[in-house]
């Protein structure tokens, strides 16, 4: 009688364990693989899409603009960066009355001052252009 409730109480013991085990594994793979997909799509964003604009690589393949030359001459980060840290610095009765629009803009969190989906080479994107003139449009009725 002693050998048959041991083999049948490891039985139960190893089926509970496998079974245990095999849940956390499985929350622990999808976990992972959930934050690796938020980890690539992460960097297809960074890779494909201009980071001031939010202009698709395809948009500059398509009219045979090379996305890295837009990337580096007409909106380089830094260069925002490093006009913004200027403003920043400067005395506000030193500025001119474009650079205190930006200013003001930027303490009210507000986007307008940036080229959102406008880009020298490519002009304003039909598409997003016509979002926002929608969304405006509502908000004044």
């Amino acid at each position: 009688m002693y050998w048959i409730r041991w083999i049948s109480d490891m039985i139960f013991y190893i089926t509970v364990i496998l079974l245990l085990m095999n849940m956390i594994n499985g929350v622990i793979v999808s976990t992972f693989s959930q934050i690796r997909e938020e980890s690539q799509e992460k960097d297809d964003d960074i890779n494909n899409n201009c980071f001031i604009c939010s202009i698709n690589r395809v948009e500059f393949e398509k009219r045979n603009i090379p996305f890295v030359k837009h990337l580096s001459a007409e909106h380089n980060s830094r260069n925002y960066i490093k006009f913004l840290v200027n403003l920043k610095l400067s005395c506000e009765k030193d500025l001119d009355s474009d650079q205190f629009y930006i200013i003001k803009c930027v303490k009210n969190n507000d986007v307008a001052c940036f080229p959102v989906s406008k880009s020298l080479s490519l002009g304003v994107i039909e598409g997003k252009d016509e979002d926002n003139n929608e969304d405006e449009s509502e908000g004044t009725n």
